[in-house]
């Protein structure tokens, strides 16, 4: 209410507790009508005491009246609604402490090295199965065409060969550098989660309230587990494809020096493309899980001021906003969706075009007698693996950013 308007209602009721001063007024006094004499009143005080006492009762008033404006001003509230919440800032990327990771690395460092050299092995053993598959493809080839009756005896060596050598002994140094990798990545992990719970108990009060308890208990746990698959990846899928990589190289150079010239000329190129379009759908990934981010800290404002929200009953515009944002991140979701697909479908396409390249020109150069056809089968065994291990490297460089990490609290 207006302060004048306060003014005016206490200068009325003060009015009204004086006195009446007309004579001969009837009143009604105990219940008895006709009564024309008012009640005795005390003597009148002198005109100093009585202005001392007005003064006081209208500053006594006006101080209250003061007083109680003021207690509205302060509990006046705005009428619009809450505000949309804005989405974090990005803290900005710490670099990676290498030093602070051979710390933990350190006391592991002899069984990854015996891993990294059982890698080696695997690597090397799986870039000369094409070879003895294209031995044993002619070995086979031979006998059809001459009918020869000892067939078993002349298959029998390379097929041992291939089964004892290459793929049991690739089979144990499989399991071997597998074992050593999740034995070195498990106590690596361990020992990052003891350090970091010990830094966090050291850290002041004042971080804590800062710093919600799912944020940190997500560092020790979904962090340091996505950092320990990230680095045996790393390990494990990273030299072992750039072995195969450069030794199937030297593999189909050896076979045939046409086909891999025509490999190269085709490769980067579809290579270059499956990295641009790659590039796209990392960007567009990225506006997705920003867009989810917002999203959640939609929801996370309005559930942790649900008070406020109710007291301007203000749950359907939340809600609708919460709405909006999740309809957005589908449609981002939707448009990677759709980009991954597009991609997946070129992949197949690009990778059989290549095969079939291969045999067409493969299929004329064993026509005048320039391969063979174990050769021909060697060389679509050793592109393949190309292929794979090219997958497995351009998977392994996604996994950097995850590898390095985001600045921790």
């Amino acid at each position: 209410m207006p302060l004048p308007v306060l003014l005016l209602r206490a200068a009325g009721a003060w009015s009204r507790l004086r006195p009446p001063s007309v004579a001969g007024r009837s009143f009604r006094y105990g219940g008895r009508p006709g009564l024309a004499v008012p009640p005795r009143l005390p003597a009148a005080l002198p005109a100093p005491r009585r202005l001392l006492l007005a003064g006081s009762g209208t500053g006594c008033v006006l101080l209250g009246l003061l007083r109680s404006a003021a207690r509205c001003q302060e509990a006046t509230v705005p009428n619009g609604p809450p505000a949309a919440p804005e989405p974090p800032e990005t803290p900005p990327e710490t670099p990676f402490d290498w030093p602070l990771f051979w710390t933990f690395l350190r006391p592991q460092l002899l069984a990854l090295s015996a891993a990294v050299v059982l890698a080696l092995g695997a690597a090397l053993l799986n870039v000369r199965i094409p070879v003895l598959l294209g031995q044993l493809v002619d070995v086979v080839a031979r006998c059809a065409r001459g009918h020869v009756a000892t067939y078993l005896r002349e298959v029998r060596r390379p097929a041992l060969r291939l089964l004892a050598v290459v793929y049991c002994l690739q089979g144990l140094l499989t399991f071997g550098y597998i074992a050593l990798l999740a034995r070195v990545g498990e106590r690596v992990a361990g020992n990052m989660r003891k350090a970091l719970f010990s830094a966090l108990l050291r850290q002041e009060v004042a971080f804590f309230d800062a710093t919600r308890t799912g944020q940190l208990v997500t560092r020790l746990t979904a962090d340091i587990q996505e950092f320990k698959s990230s680095f045996k990846l790393a390990i494990s899928q990273g030299l072992r494809s750039g072995t195969q990589t450069a030794g199937c190289f030297v593999s189909l150079y050896l076979l045939s020096p046409r086909l891999t010239a025509l490999l190269l000329v085709a490769l980067p190129a579809l290579v270059g493309a499956g990295a641009f379009i790659g590039a796209f759908l990392r960007s567009l990934s990225r506006q997705a899980q920003e867009q989810v981010a917002k999203a959640t800290v939609v929801a996370d404002e309005a559930l942790g001021n649900v008070r406020t929200v109710r007291a301007f009953a203000m749950e359907e515009q939340q809600a609708g906003l919460f709405r909006a944002e999740v309809d957005r991140a589908g449609r981002l979701s939707e448009r990677l969706g759709l980009g991954i697909a597009a991609f997946q479908g070129l992949s197949n396409l690009a990778l059989n075009g290549i095969v079939l390249g291969t045999i067409f020109v493969g299929g004329s150069l064993m026509a005048g007698d320039q391969l063979s056809p174990g050769d021909l089968m060697s060389f679509l065994v050793a592109s393949q693996t190309v292929q794979r291990s090219l997958a497995s490297i351009s998977i392994l460089m996604g996994q950097v950013g995850v590898v390095r990490g985001p600045g921790t609290p």
